[in-house]
């Protein structure tokens, strides 16, 4: 239903992809280091949830200070309620950031068409907590509780529909969470040295798993194939410095350990020891 319902949007979302990608894209290394930031690179998981909690759980003080002034006739809130309401939008304003961020880097199709139908909901319910905190400093304190009791059952919808793309599509989780691949608990040999040409990522196979190595002269990088971010196949990666990006959406990941060293990836790549021995590498692991 979900789908159905965000399919109309598709043509649009294709473009506001493109709009915000192309927005850090003309920041040059500025707009990396920002979108970084925004993704939650440097956080270990998206930064985008942290500030939805913080919107879910304002939105609800307010709603149950809202309710004790119509029900109860409470006197009194009216700071507390002003301030939340501040705290909400602000706090909305940040999450619609880090979402659109978060969304430029999503799959065409069904996925992309529900997380703009989960973003356009949540932008209205932003607007109305706005609109609220502006009637409530002007002492139209009445009218603002309705828009902030609309706000949190359009935020409820976007929120449900937020969990659909969490659960459903794997939306921002990591993709290696629960298949780190076949274990070597010793050095097992997966490919000839010779073939392996210098300073080129090629895929090997260690039993039914995917992994990438890197030769650098005798000095040997092995990480899973599949890039933690979105599953892009890193064996079809390029090489900058000490890192090796994922050619889906430019995740950065350190060849030593699979440390995150540019986003949209939060989570650290899975890495195996590598060697070279009798003309063969050989790998071991992965290094948990």
């Amino acid at each position: 239903m979900l789908e159905r319902a965000g399919a109309p949007f598709r043509g649009f979302g294709d473009w506001l992809a493109r709009v915000v990608d192309g927005f850090y894209r003309v920041l040059g290394q500025p707009g990396k280091w920002l979108q970084d930031f925004v993704n939650g690179s440097w956080l270990g998981h998206p930064l985008h949830p942290v500030l939805t909690d913080v919107v879910i759980g304002g939105a609800t003080l307010i709603a149950v200070f809202d309710l004790a002034v119509l029900v109860l006739g409470a006197d009194g809130l009216e700071t507390a309620s002003l301030i939340g309401v501040g705290i909400v939008a602000l706090s909305a304003l940040g999450a619609t950031t880090t979402g659109l961020t978060d969304f430029k880097d999503t799959h065409t199709g069904n996925e992309r068409n529900v997380v703009v139908l989960h973003g356009l909901i949540n932008i209205v319910a932003t607007a109305a907590y706005i609109v609220s905190f502006f009637l409530r400093l002007g002492g139209s304190e009445s009218l603002g509780i309705w828009f902030s009791l609309a706000g949190i059952l359009i935020l409820t919808a976007g929120g449900y529909i937020g969990g659909h793309i969490v659960f459903k599509y794997g939306y921002m989780v990591n993709r290696n969470a629960f298949a780190k691949g076949q274990r070597a608990k010793e050095f097992s040999p997966v490919i000839a040295a010779a073939d392996v040409p210098e300073s080129t990522p090629t895929k090997v196979m260690l039993g039914s798993t995917a992994l990438v190595v890197v030769r650098r002269g005798d000095v040997v990088h092995a990480l899973k194939a599949t890039c933690s971010h979105a599953g892009g196949p890193l064996d079809q990666g390029e090489l900058v410095d000490d890192t090796i990006v994922c050619p889906w959406h430019f995740s950065a990941f350190r060849l030593a350990d699979g440390a995150v060293r540019h986003g949209p990836a939060t989570t650290r790549q899975v890495t195996y020891r590598a060697r070279v021995s009798d003309l063969q590498i050989e790998v071991e692991g992965p290094i948990d």
